[in-house]
């Protein structure tokens, strides 16, 4: 099939690289906001947390790819043409400034990436492509992270291999469970072009880093007594310091205490009877 755009006078499935993000605990936020009253302010504020971000995310005019947004849940897909590299590469940029961007104001998200036929328009996202991709992300992302099916990693490794040093590696990591997954906090090195020198570049990282870190420590205070949500916030801030000791290892500061990591026993006392 040579179909490389999806047509909306004659739908086809078109062979396309496909993202299902979906931002974790939305559910959550809705059903307590709207208990106290507070449910119009939280609409605003994630109209507009959305709109001011997914312009990072928007298909560029050259190409055919397309994003649908329904509050919460995100689908971005690209027919591809060729070898896809062009069209992984979108996807490996664009969607992980998104994702960096919405951790920054406290929205973490999970998704799942796969490639297979795919169909969307106006009214319809359709195909095989978009059921393993949100599988993926409602099933084995887990935590606030967005990892790539198997067709997607042979199609990665083939464009690694392309290379002496190959770009593609440093924006994504392998977790220990085997899965790949967006670096997004990689995000952060593309700051380097709005630097007219080498200390404000190292400056605009730490900043960023600072802010990211703060937002998972509040959020690891405020669920503190939810272990299920609480685990998901520890899996980020072990990314966040990973990353950290990885370009970053002299900024201790960076870093995530350890003890705030750990769940720790306790004895009884007179408060608990």
């Amino acid at each position: 099939m040579n179909v490389q755009k999806y047509d909306s006078e004659k739908p086809m499935l078109v062979n396309s690289i496909v993202c299902a993000i979906d931002i974790l605990g939305f559910s959550q936020m809705i059903s307590q906001s709207c208990k106290i009253g507070d449910g119009n302010r939280l609409l605003r504020e994630i109209n507009y947390l959305i709109n001011k971000n997914k312009k990072c995310i928007m298909p560029n005019k050259y190409s055919h790819g397309k994003i649908k947004i329904f509050t919460d849940n995100m689908v971005v897909a690209y027919p591809i043409k060729g070898d896809a590299e062009q069209e992984l590469e979108e996807i490996l940029e664009n969607v992980s400034e998104y994702q960096f961007n919405l951790a920054l104001e406290g929205l973490f998200v999970r998704g799942g990436i796969s490639i297979g036929d795919f169909y969307i328009n106006e009214d319809i996202v359709f195909g095989s492509a978009l059921l393993e991709a949100h599988h993926i992300e409602s099933e084995i992302a887990c935590y606030p992270r967005i990892i790539m099916d198997q067709n997607t990693i042979t199609t990665l490794q083939k464009h690694i291999k392309y290379y002496d040093v190959a770009p593609q590696t440093t924006k994504v990591l392998i977790d220990s469970d085997g899965q790949w997954f967006l670096n997004y906090l990689n995000t952060i090195f593309k700051y380097y072009i709005q630097c007219n020198n080498q200390c404000e570049f190292e400056r605009i990282q730490h900043e960023l880093l600072f802010r990211h870190k703060n937002k998972i420590e509040e959020l690891l205070f405020l669920y503190k007594e939810d272990i299920r949500v609480w685990d998901k916030y520890v899996w980020s801030a072990n990314y966040h310091n990973y990353f950290c000791d990885l370009y970053f290892p002299h900024v201790k500061e960076l870093q995530i205490s350890k003890k705030s990591l750990l769940s720790w026993p306790r004895e009884i006392k007179s408060g608990d009877l």
